[in-house]
């Protein structure tokens, strides 16, 4: 499976993708909205792994409008977020994610949610 992962933190995202990558996964990971949408535009990825909040934007926004193009819309999404109250995770719902992730976790959380979305 292939997993794009979008953190503005080098040192998270390089853990996430080491720990997705000792699972048998195929991840890439990057810091950058911009460069997220243009990978997800020229390859095929299985899950996007979003960041709530980013430098430069924010990761519910960018969940919104993957949702909203037709290619995207079957696309698995699992956001990471520091904020664990049920009204983020209605929002992350609403928004078109299908995990949420509270911050901090474990890398075998990550494993475990990134696994799932593949059934």
């Amino acid at each position: 499976m292939r997993v794009l992962i979008l953190d503005d933190n080098e040192e998270l995202r390089g853990f996430l993708a080491l720990a997705l990558t000792e699972a048998g996964e195929d991840a890439v990971a990057i810091g950058d909205a911009d460069e997220a949408t243009t990978r997800l535009a020229e390859g095929s990825f299985d899950v996007f792994v979003v960041d709530s909040v980013l430098s430069d934007t924010d990761g519910v926004a960018i969940v919104q409008q993957l949702r909203n193009l037709p290619d995207w819309r079957d696309l698995k999404v699992v956001l990471m977020s520091p904020i664990s109250t049920s009204l983020a995770r209605r929002v992350a719902k609403a928004a078109g994610c299908d995990e949420f992730l509270v911050k901090p976790f474990g890398p075998q959380q990550l494993v475990e949610s990134v696994k799932k979305l593949a059934r």
